[in-house]
């Protein structure tokens, strides 16, 4: 019974040093690239190192657990978006609405746009290429950067006209009603 619970503590051990070994190898490498992309955008180089720092320890720990769990491949475009700085401007550009909503008192106008200028705006459905189709032609973006989630296929979608960017429906209409522009690249919408 000894000699079991002692494996059992060696390998809480392994685990917990393995973890540690990821989220540091993680942290550097997430360090480099946030302060690369920090130093290339008005977000800054020691914030841009601060997030990239972290979210490439996280990213390293859901990594070695997808690993884990037999599905090594799955989310590659997970790991590609820290290495080339989508998710870390993703987080950061939302963080940053945050801040400026909470720290612009001035402007305590409304900001959002009535349901039939939404509804007037493009609308796509996705196909089995999670390409969006509309009139015009084809968007090649994967995945809704409001709630994260890859698009489905015969789902619909919005285009924002003057970026042209998509959304999720449901994701976008929510925001254009409370902003009046683009989550991504804040262009405003109705110009």
């Amino acid at each position: 019974m000894a000699d079991f619970q002692i494996k059992a503590v060696w390998n809480v051990i392994f685990r917990i040093f393995t973890a540690l070994i990821t989220c540091t190898g993680g942290a550097v490498i997430g360090l480099v690239s946030g302060a690369i992309k920090g130093q290339t955008t008005e977000t800054g180089l020691v914030r841009g190192a601060g997030v990239g720092a972290v979210s490439g320890a996280i990213i390293a720990l859901q990594a070695v657990d997808m690993i884990a769990n037999g599905e090594p491949f799955s989310k590659v475009a997970l790991l590609q978006s820290v290495l080339h700085g989508k998710l870390f401007i993703d987080w950061t550009s939302a963080m940053e609405t945050s801040f400026t909503d909470i720290f612009n008192v001035e402007n305590n106008v409304a900001k959002g746009l009535s349901e039939e200028v939404i509804n007037d705006l493009p609308k796509c459905v996705f196909d089995d290429d999670k390409t969006c189709q509309n009139d015009d032609d084809k968007c090649h973006e994967r995945n809704c950067v409001i709630c994260l989630q890859d698009f489905e296929n015969k789902e619909e979608g919005r285009e924002l006209p003057g970026c042209k960017h998509v959304f999720h429906m449901k994701c976008i209409d929510e925001w254009l009603m409370r902003q009046g522009s683009c989550p991504i690249c804040r262009r405003d919408v109705i110009v």
